[in-house]
């Protein structure tokens, strides 16, 4: 009997072992969002967006599968479609955007981002900002010019400073709260715990 009981208690831990293994592999396995790395060209823009109409842009987004939204930042018109489905390849999915000017806010520069988030499986997967300066024009209103400011006199006799090349362009991208990895780091923790339960329960039983 004591043989028996034995072997029961052995056979027990490895199933735990084994379910508890099983576990753990599908929820990291079911964590893909977390490697994603969202792309998009290009990664800066200007344009011209007359005030009483609108301005067609297209994008191509890399290394990404789900549901994107759109919205800007510190420029106050409006861009749609604000979510698109996206399928990318191996040369991206092109998506087209549009831009809407604004009538009361007459002719200005706007300087800020176009943001777009890649959403997967509810959760926001991945994001990355894309730098914009738009020159909104209203019918008879020129646009402000900005003003530069002068730099110190250089001396007599010194050679003129070279200027400096731009910089690239690049695209900003932004940390996203890793919720998936979050909850399957509790879920295993939680499975653990009841594994640990339901084994002390069997063997007061065995015993």
């Amino acid at each position: 009997m004591q043989i028996l009981k034995t072997i029961k208690k052995a056979m027990s831990r490895h199933r735990s072992v084994v379910l508890f293994t099983g576990i753990a592999v599908f929820l990291l396995a079911a964590t893909p969002a977390l490697a994603v790395s969202l792309g998009v060209s290009p990664p800066s823009v200007e344009f011209d967006i007359p005030a009483d109409g609108n301005t067609q842009l297209e994008f191509v987004i890399y290394n990404f599968t789900g549901d994107l939204q759109i919205s800007l930042e510190d420029i106050p018109l409006r861009v749609e479609p604000e979510i698109i489905p996206v399928v990318t390849g191996e040369e991206g999915y092109k998506v087209s955007l549009t831009f809407y000017g604004d009538e009361s806010l007459g002719s200005q520069v706007f300087e800020g981002k176009i943001r777009f988030l890649g959403i997967s499986g509810g959760n926001v997967a991945a994001g990355i900002k894309v730098k914009a300066t738009i020159n909104h024009i209203a019918t008879g209103q020129p646009l402000p010019s900005a003003a530069t400011p002068a730099g110190p006199a250089e001396p007599a006799g010194s050679a003129p400073t070279p200027p400096r090349p731009p910089s690239a362009p690049q695209t900003e991208g932004f940390p996203v709260i890793p919720v998936a990895g979050i909850a399957a780091g509790t879920a295993i923790f939680i499975t653990i715990i009841v594994l640990v339960v339901r084994r002390r329960r069997y063997c007061n039983l065995q015993n």
